[in-house]
């Protein structure tokens, strides 16, 4: 055991809670491990200690905390960029885009061909982008996905629309006893 992953168990520690309620010191950054075996759904991604993000203590829930993960800086390259993962009881995609309607009617989206078979249960949002020669508010509204299209109708203007699709099931609530825990910390999963 590295001295990194010795120091990340003993700051988990045994207990379910710790002694404040907050967020935790931030941890060093772990080695990268290796690409985790491929699933039904594809690579489940890398595997190895990553530094612990932070605890915070919700009485018998344990510790709690965002999944973050580390990427490259874009402009400065002495520095990384934190993101940290959404949360939620399924696993969900996104698509987005930027449109213009020039006909006073419609205009039609169209998702790329792969769209259909990856997710279900689509839930399209628009937002219009002000124009200054508009007087009022341009009403926009959606028709449902068919094809790996929608189409957005309204008055001419520009506006951003996003696409949110159910990626597959998962089970939320499962048996202690009926699954395989893998991991350790706030690193888990099954």
């Amino acid at each position: 055991m590295s001295k990194f992953t010795n120091s990340y168990s003993n700051y988990l520690g045994a207990r379910r809670c710790c002694d404040f309620p907050a967020i935790g010191p931030q941890g060093a950054i772990g080695q990268q491990g290796i690409p985790g075996p491929r699933g039904p759904e594809g690579l489940t991604g890398y595997t190895g200690p990553q530094g612990p993000t932070g605890r915070s203590c919700l009485g018998s829930t344990g510790p709690t905390g965002s999944k973050t993960f580390i990427i490259e800086h874009p402009i400065d390259t002495s520095k990384y960029l934190i993101h940290a993962c959404l949360e939620g009881p399924e696993a969900g995609v996104y698509y987005r885009g930027k449109a213009t309607i020039d006909n006073n009617e419609s205009t039609t989206i169209q998702l790329p061909d792969y769209v259909a078979p990856l997710a279900t249960n689509f839930t399209i949002q628009v937002t219009s982008i002000h124009s200054k020669g508009r007087t009022e508010p341009n009403l926009l509204e959606v028709s449902e996905i068919e094809n790996n299209q929608f189409t957005v109708y309204g008055n001419n203007g520009s506006f951003y629309w996003y696409v949110y699709g159910k990626r597959n099931d998962i089970l939320v609530e499962p048996k202690k006893n009926s699954i395989v825990v893998n991991g350790s910390g706030p690193y888990k999963w099954y």
